[in-house]
């Protein structure tokens, strides 16, 4: 059973009843990330997600982790460009306990400066892991070169000059600014009560102001670029997209179809082009990123790099030739494919609170599984066949390279760069 009330302050609060389990997951998430951040607040979002942990007025950073270890629960969080959650998963007869660490968390943080210190160490040694990690590197390279000129372009976890900038004073400034009730979310999925849900952050959570949600400049998407960061390590990694529609756009559930078809499991075009007929590739797959005012698409692969231009000729075939390759019986497949992803996903408490948030965020309101496969059954092949001819147009490609560049042959190299 869903629910959903507003509190008084504008705080929304949506749930899904499951009587049968035994488990509760819960998030709090406010629209806020990291494409709200000014160019000296770089990674401050990803920052007071870590600094939630570091203890607060009545309990310290090691009796967060006891606390739900002991319970067999997890604690947990994340940010991204437009949204930062925080969660837990207990069992039911935890829920409380869970609750109220949570709102001591977001509520009563001390932010000192000794933790402060400390965690800006922990957050620079993630940014040279992350840098060291060429798969997850490639993808923020590509959404720089879509958007140079946006915090969009910009990675998450910020630079080692804005995160050794960081103060208590600067956290305390950005959640008065942007950690405001009108802009938070409460969903829970599991056996707990909306009454009950309700009842427990209506008083944590009223004095808690409201505030002016900030106007963005829409993100510019830069079409037509490339580039090829040289990197001593043993494969390319290999981003190619463009622009897409964004996530309040009703045409994302062809795209999510076009996904599926082209890069979304083991019997997509790309997949089994790159990897089954002709073995150039261990790890291949399209995906969609769709923000608030802009989107875009784009393929993945790892390869071999005296694989290069092969692996662009594939490429090339592949969403070139989308108007002959994809047919009637292909979106069938994947709407069938999307359907019983969804209903096994159904299985996760977790996967359930991010539906709720999902919905509200991008439509409003409550939008059930049931829903979500209706509007997928109604999508025609005239509509996906449409828009593929707008979002896979040759013209507004970007790409990005990542890897051994003397490795590759300079005529295929050049065929792209020049």
């Amino acid at each position: 059973m869903y629910q959903r009330t507003v509190l008084p302050n504008g705080v929304r609060i949506i749930t899904e009843y499951l009587p049968f389990l035994r488990s509760v997951t819960l998030g709090a998430w406010f629209e806020v990330g990291s494409r709200h951040e000014q160019p000296s607040e770089w990674g401050l979002s990803h920052f007071i997600e870590h600094m939630m942990f570091k203890g607060t007025e009545k309990y310290s950073a090691r009796d967060i982790a006891e606390i739900m270890d002991q319970r067999g629960g997890y604690l947990n969080a994340f940010t991204s460009k437009e949204q930062t959650c925080y969660y837990f998963k207990v069992l039911d007869e935890h829920y409380e306990t869970a609750c109220e660490l949570l709102q001591q968390m977001l509520l009563r943080s001390l932010f000192s400066p000794v933790d402060v210190a400390k965690e800006r160490n922990v957050v620079l040694e993630e940014l040279r892991m992350y840098e060291d990690t060429p798969e997850e590197l490639v993808h923020d390279l590509f959404s720089e070169t879509l958007w140079p000129t946006d915090p969009l372009g910009r990675n998450i976890i910020g630079s080692t000059s804005s995160i050794s900038g960081f103060t208590s004073e600067m956290i305390r400034d950005y959640m008065a600014r942007h950690y405001t009730a009108d802009r938070l979310v409460i969903a829970s999925a599991g056996n707990i009560s909306h009454d009950k849900v309700v009842e427990s952050f209506a008083k944590a959570f009223d004095s808690l102001p409201g505030g002016l949600r900030p106007v963005l400049d829409k993100a510019v998407t830069r079409s037509g670029q490339g580039l090829f960061q040289d990197k001593d390590i043993e494969q390319v990694h290999l981003c190619v997209g463009g622009p897409a529609p964004c996530r309040h756009d009703e045409r994302r559930y062809a795209l999510s179809l076009l996904d599926t078809m082209i890069g979304g499991g083991v019997s997509s075009l790309l997949f089994q082009e790159l990897r089954e007929e002709r073995g150039l590739v261990y790890n291949s797959y399209s995906f969609t990123s769709l923000y608030d005012d802009v989107g875009a698409y784009g393929v993945y692969a790892g390869f071999n790099p005296q694989q290069w231009a092969q692996v662009w000729d594939v490429l090339r075939d592949v969403l070139d030739g989308i108007p002959q390759l994809i047919t009637p019986e292909m979106l069938e497949r994947a709407k069938s494919q999307m359907k019983g992803s969804l209903v096994l996903s159904m299985e996760s408490t977790s996967n359930r609170m991010t539906r709720l948030v999902k919905g509200e965020m991008d439509e409003g309101g409550i939008v059930t599984p049931e829903e979500t496969m209706k509007r997928l059954e109604k999508v025609t092949y005239e509509e996906v066949m449409k828009l593929a001819s707008v979002v896979y147009n040759p013209q507004d490609w970007s790409w990005v390279g990542l890897g051994p560049r003397h490795l590759i042959k300079e005529d295929s190299l050049c065929q792209e760069i020049c």
